[in-house]
């Protein structure tokens, strides 16, 4: 009988120990509830970002220093942003879903999700400045300059359906126009040298082209069809 009892005995204690290292499990998951909002460019096609510093945390991983050195992508404010093609570089299983977009990262007892959510932007001509949402994340807040004397129109669009990395106007000049989306017509969203914080353009909303420029973030940020709301 002491020969049975022992086995027993053994299953019992590992059936414990089991639901205690699940409990444990159940308890790291939780800390790390809640997906992480990712980003999506229109000029990296079928690529997911998120920030490389809420990467690290939900998995408590550093990203080696070699990988680090690669990122190129980074929000205006200089934030890094991690590609789960380059997460998954670094040893970080990243699982996608069928449809969606949406994907998981984990490694070992550390998992986060990544969900995509829908694009817009609003340019506040009151206020002269631009922001970019995609779902919940603000990833783009800037100053611009619209048209002299409410040239501006406002209202609901959507962007495009053309875009270039550099237009010329033909309507001034041939006047360039860097990372240009259109909004409605002859009027665009576009980056320019000169973007005082109060109207001074013939229509367009000028974006700068220094500080991260946000003019080319935007220009590969959105996609055509986005959602723009012009208001006063």
């Amino acid at each position: 009988m002491k020969y049975m009892i022992y086995p027993l005995r053994c299953m019992a204690f590992l059936t414990v120990f089991l639901g205690s290292c699940s409990g444990v499990v159940s308890v790291k998951m939780n800390a790390v509830a809640g997906a992480v909002q990712g980003i999506t460019f229109a000029a990296d096609r079928g690529e997911t970002y998120v920030p490389l510093d809420e990467a690290e945390q939900r998995l408590n991983f550093r990203i080696p220093s070699p990988a680090r050195s690669r990122l190129a992508r980074k929000l205006t404010d200089g934030t890094p942003l991690v590609s789960l093609a380059e997460l998954a570089e670094a040893g970080v299983k990243v699982e996608h879903a069928e449809s969606g977009g949406n994907a998981r990262a984990s490694r070992f007892l550390h998992a986060f999700d990544i969900s995509i959510g829908a694009k817009r932007a609003e340019v506040n001509l009151s206020e002269q400045r631009m922001r970019a949402w995609q779902g919940g994340r603000l990833v783009l807040e800037t100053h611009i300059s619209s048209g002299r004397n409410g040239r501006t129109p406002s209202g609901s669009f959507r962007a495009g359906p053309y875009k270039a990395r550099m237009h010329y106007s033909k309507l001034y000049d041939n006047a360039p126009m860097p990372w240009s989306v259109q909004v409605s017509g002859n009027v665009f969203i576009h980056g320019f040298s000169s973007v005082p914080s109060y109207p001074a353009s013939h229509g367009c909303v000028r974006v700068p082209l220094d500080n991260g420029n946000p003019a080319r973030f935007f220009y590969e940020w959105i996609d055509v069809g986005t959602p723009v709301r012009i208001r006063r």
